[in-house]
């Protein structure tokens, strides 16, 4: 069973890091806490949330959670879908990244797009997601991979992929350098 796939779509790489140069992603996804900048949003969000709304779950409310204080991690009063996450933020209205918006829509119909920074010598916890995801790696090194279902798998930068996070995945950046890539959530099955 393939939990990978590079996709052949057609991406200037190099505009997508003029991009992240240009608006300072690198140092607004730098917070160790959320080292994420959405780059959809609800139609409703206010403009001061648009950036971080759809970072980390959209289920569990990491944001209140202490492990001092709660023996378990609480639901979200109200849960979010990923799927409303589908206006570009205001930000990238007009950039190089509103076009690769586009062109993925159309092709695989992305939501809840987010810059993901991962910092050298750092790892996720095992976890599912309930859709597939769209990796673009901007800024990588050979210690940097993921982990999906058991299998090791080293994402290249220049190309776009197709990642089955259904199943049990960590990312892994054990590398001397940070890891940058642009992910987006889609209903498409590998």
């Amino acid at each position: 069973m393939t939990m990978l796939k590079e996709l052949n779509v057609k991406i200037d790489h190099s505009l997508l890091l003029q991009v992240v140069h240009d608006l300072n992603i690198i140092e607004l996804a730098s917070s160790d806490y959320r080292p994420q900048v959405s780059v959809q949003c609800r139609k409703e969000t206010l403009p001061k949330f648009q950036l971080s709304e759809s970072c980390n779950s959209l289920i569990y409310d990491w944001d209140t959670y202490d492990a001092k204080i709660h023996d378990s991690l609480q639901k979200r009063e109200v849960v979010l879908k990923e799927e409303d996450f589908n206006i570009t933020c205001d930000l990238f209205k007009g950039t190089y990244l509103e076009t690769v918006i586009d062109i993925l829509n159309k092709e695989y119909g992305v939501h809840r797009g987010r810059f993901m920074l991962m910092k050298y010598k750092k790892c996720l916890s095992m976890h599912t997601d309930d859709s597939c995801r769209i990796h673009i790696p901007l800024i990588t090194n050979p210690y940097s991979f993921m982990i999906i279902d058991n299998k090791v798998f080293r994402l290249q930068a220049n190309k776009v992929y197709l990642a089955d996070t259904t199943f049990e995945h960590t990312a892994v950046n054990s590398g001397r350098n940070d890891r940058l890539h642009l992910v987006f959530c889609t209903n498409t099955k590998l």
